[in-house]
């Protein structure tokens, strides 16, 4: 029975460390891509890039892919 438990342990735990790994990759693509606005837009929370897209015309998606390299 212990040999069971130890086995679900690890696979739980395994789980776990995926998703933490999955949510920092996410966040860290998320930081960069608002860095990106940033730099083009001049504007620094959320809601002035939004606002500066919005002026240029632009939504994130065309945005990030204009500056793609």
């Amino acid at each position: 029975m212990s040999m069971i438990y130890d086995i679900l342990i690890y696979v739980a735990g395994s789980i776990v460390i995926v998703a933490m790994a999955w949510g920092c990759w996410e966040s860290s693509v998320m930081l960069s891509e608002r860095s990106k606005l940033r730099k083009m837009t001049g504007a620094y929370y959320d809601f002035e890039i939004d606002e500066a897209l919005k002026e240029m015309g632009l939504t994130r998606e065309q945005a990030l892919n204009d500056t793609k390299v």
